[in-house]
């Protein structure tokens, strides 16, 4: 038979009175009543305050009024059959105190995961219906952080959507910068809390009215470093000796990768359908993953010979990131170069200094085809390839500036200065002159 009782559980002078419900030899539940006590003045064995002031008075009532509520709601379940849990016990005393009870869509971890699920039907940046594979993947990396976040700051406890306010994302905000996380992954995290609970709010969830005033993380404070191919490596990579099969194929995708200007996921979805033919010059068309954009890349003299030596086949952006690591190695792309990389699996990246072929990914292909044909290729050209939005964007990829284009410009007119006559003056006679 079930057993309820008002329990302290330590001997303070704000001790917390405890709910320890006994459902069953297996079951034994426990939960704050809302209500403390100096342990000087509580009597365990009649479960009240021992004073006769008026205060005391009226907490005994509230504690007996409790026991009662706690007892029927009981009874109500074991008819209706319901499964008695620490949540159950928890609902019910806060029904008891006029609290509001929280709901499974409180939960802001519910929730992102209800807005993940909910991905196919909500409007992505192009006003489509369906977010992207990696706006999806972005999302649940997210919650795994926010999930790391409770762990190491709320012993494990949920986080509700009505408590995310300035306050929260402050604290948020330097665990993140004190776990080692850039600020652009930073900044990527307070936008995707800005972004839930709006969803939250517009669902009817409680939501703290200081979402709309979060502010996010700049990308401009963090200077990004490039890492790219240069000609003589993509040289370097393409005389490795190479015995593993696997190798082999993920070099002819790196140094592809390097002519086609595309991200990971659309350079390894290509196959020998995307080549077309326009007036007699061959092409590779395909549909950014991310954009949605259709792009025509014109094939290169070496990308083709590429191609004539056996299209390669198909593998994971996984398996790609790891063996162009080893294909690299191999070519010997040693030089110490800054960049950012996981030590551990599920901590942070960690930027300094690494042989250069620590640091190389699939992002590595669409980096280096926009920095070497710089300068060779009119940039709206290379910016239509490469999906850029704006030049200042495509400039700052590449890690060149405003500057640069100047630079450009007259180097242009150098070469064209021997092209252009010298104007020579001549002297005109005055017809007014007598």
């Amino acid at each position: 038979m079930a057993t309820l009782k008002f329990v302290l559980r330590n001997e303070n002078k704000n001790s917390n009175i405890y709910v320890r419900y006994s459902i069953d030899r297996k079951r034994l539940l426990w939960r704050k009543t809302g209500f403390v006590i100096d342990s000087v003045f509580w009597d365990s064995d009649k479960e009240k305050v021992k004073l006769k002031d008026e205060d005391s008075k009226k907490l005994n009532r509230k504690l007996r009024d409790l026991k009662v509520f706690l007892e029927n709601s009981y009874n109500d379940g074991i008819s209706s059959g319901i499964e008695f849990t620490g949540d159950w016990l928890q609902l019910q005393i806060d029904l008891y105190n006029n609290k509001i009870p929280v709901l499974e869509l409180d939960v802001l971890t519910t929730y992102i995961q209800k807005y993940i699920d909910e991905a196919p039907y909500k409007q992505n940046s192009k006003k489509e219906l369906g977010l992207s594979k990696g706006r999806v993947q972005n999302l649940k990396l997210f919650k795994s952080t926010i999930i790391r976040y409770e762990s190491d700051t709320q012993k494990g406890k949920s986080i509700l959507v009505r408590d995310v306010n300035l306050k929260f994302v402050e604290q948020f905000k330097m665990w993140l910068f004190g776990k080692g996380y850039s600020t652009n992954y930073v900044g990527k995290n307070i936008a995707n809390i800005r972004t839930i609970c709006l969803d939250a709010l517009k669902n009817d969830i409680e939501t703290s009215p200081q979402i709309k005033n979060i502010k996010g993380v700049s990308e401009s404070r963090e200077s990004k470093d490039i890492v790219f191919l240069s000609e003589e490596e993509q040289g370097k990579i393409a005389d490795a000796i190479l015995i593993r099969e696997a190798l082999i194929n993920a070099r002819k995708w790196l140094l592809l990768g390097c002519l086609l200007g595309q991200r990971g996921g659309d350079l390894l979805n290509i196959t020998l359908k995307n080549i077309k033919e326009i007036g007699g010059k061959q092409i590779i068309e395909l549909k950014q993953q991310k954009t949605g954009k259709l792009v025509a890349i014109p094939l290169l003299p070496k990308a083709i010979e590429i191609i004539e030596s056996g299209f390669p086949y198909k593998i994971s952006l996984t398996h790609f990131n790891e063996y162009i690591k080893d294909v690299c190695e191999i070519a010997e792309l040693d030089s110490p170069t800054k960049g950012r990389k996981k030590v551990k699996q599920g901590q942070p990246s960690v930027e300094k200094l690494y042989p250069k072929y620590e640091v190389i990914s699939s992002h590595v292909c669409r980096r280096s085809f926009a920095t070497n044909f710089y300068g060779h290729i009119p940039t709206p050209i290379l910016m239509n390839i490469t999906a850029h939005g704006t030049e200042r964007v495509f400039l700052k990829y590449i890690g060149k500036t405003t500057y640069d284009n100047a630079y450009q410009m007259l180097e242009y007119f150098d070469k064209l200065q021997p092209s252009l006559k010298t104007p020579v003056m001549e002297v005109v006679r005055n017809l007014n002159e007598k």
